[in-house]
């Protein structure tokens, strides 16, 4: 191809870079807490910000479990997390995002708290 390049520009031996780029598709996965099964929500359709159930699709497990997606204010990044019954307001408190490690508590408080600055102004 590189000679086929320099015949279309003259036979010199310009460096012609090249620029592969592709996009990454990301996709929430939820993990059974009860068989590891994963659940992918490839068209991201589970609710954001409340705990909800949902049904393990293993049909060798096939049991109800608890999961919550939230965003990261931080960063923006979304992220997943399950449990076996409903999560002690405590465990709630002690989530982090996967993606910049900041407390998931600590962004949505610091984001109500500009919030309301702003509407100070």
């Amino acid at each position: 191809m590189a000679d086929s390049l320099r015949t279309l520009i003259g036979g010199s031996n310009l460096s012609i870079p090249c620029v592969i780029t592709f996009e990454a598709f990301k996709v929430l996965k939820l993990i059974c807490p009860f068989c590891r099964h994963e659940h992918v929500d490839d068209f991201e359709c589970l609710d954001s910000g409340r705990a909800d159930t949902i049904r393990c699709e293993n049909k060798d497990c096939n049991k109800r479990f608890v999961f919550l997606v939230r965003e990261c204010l931080a960063c923006g990044e979304e992220g997943a997390f399950t449990w076996g019954g409903m999560p002690a307001p405590e465990a709630l408190a002690a989530l982090f995002c996967e993606h910049c490690g900041v407390s998931l508590n600590e962004a949505s408080q610091e984001a109500e708290g500009e919030g309301t600055a702003q509407r100070v102004q």
